[in-house]
């Protein structure tokens, strides 16, 4: 559900809606005897946007979920990757990005996920084309990390942190980034003179 939340959204607003929305229901079978329209009031709460959109594809997630018996993805673990990630794909709101991540951080499976700021990172390091879709780019990842799953996830979470502080969508700090060396992106973006502040 969280990542559900954090499409399209700040982290901070997904993080918001995220407590209000635990608050409300500490145990999602609380959630399934609710309406959207009490999931997107709580959403609305929190602040931010897109709580209608997000309230309806969260309450169609739990109820495909209970269809197997209770709003769990514990019932994924006995299931291959690929069926795994067939299933979650299937889910409302789940698309290939969201389904790498489940499948990293929530089954322990060795997922290649790429989110915005790791595939800013890779364009700019011009390691892979910025026409390549999400999937193109986690296939390429998937040939180049070792297949471990503690491996991918630090990588993850070092790219995404990268993204976040250093390699900023308007303004990267090239001076101080690490790969500026490797980076064709970075004389540019140097040659431009110090980043702004970015209060996003």
């Amino acid at each position: 559900m969280r990542l559900i939340l954090a499409q399209q959204n700040t982290w901070a607003v997904a993080q918001r809606q995220w407590e209000a929305l635990r608050a409300a229901y500490p145990r999602w079978e609380l959630a399934l005897v609710a309406e959207p329209e009490d999931l997107e009031a709580v959403l609305r709460s929190a602040g931010g946007g897109l709580a209608r959109s997000k309230s309806r594809t969260i309450w169609g997630v739990l109820h495909q979920l209970a269809e197997r018996g209770r709003p769990s993805l514990r019932w994924l673990q006995r299931l291959d990757d690929a069926q795994a990630r067939a299933e979650l794909e299937a889910l409302p709101g789940v698309g290939r990005r969201s389904a790498s991540l489940l499948l990293l951080f929530h089954l322990a499976r060795p997922a290649a996920a790429v989110d915005g700021n790791i595939e800013r990172v890779l364009w700019r390091l011009e390691v892979v084309p910025p026409t390549w879709p999400a999937a193109k780019q986690e296939q390429w990842l998937e040939g180049v990390l070792p297949l471990d799953t503690a491996y991918r996830a630090a990588f993850h979470r070092a790219g995404v942190r990268h993204g976040r502080e250093v390699c900023t969508r308007r303004s990267p700090d090239c001076p101080s980034c690490v790969l500026n060396r490797w980076c064709p992106s970075a004389e540019l973006f140097m040659a431009a003179g110090p980043p702004a502040v970015e209060t996003d």
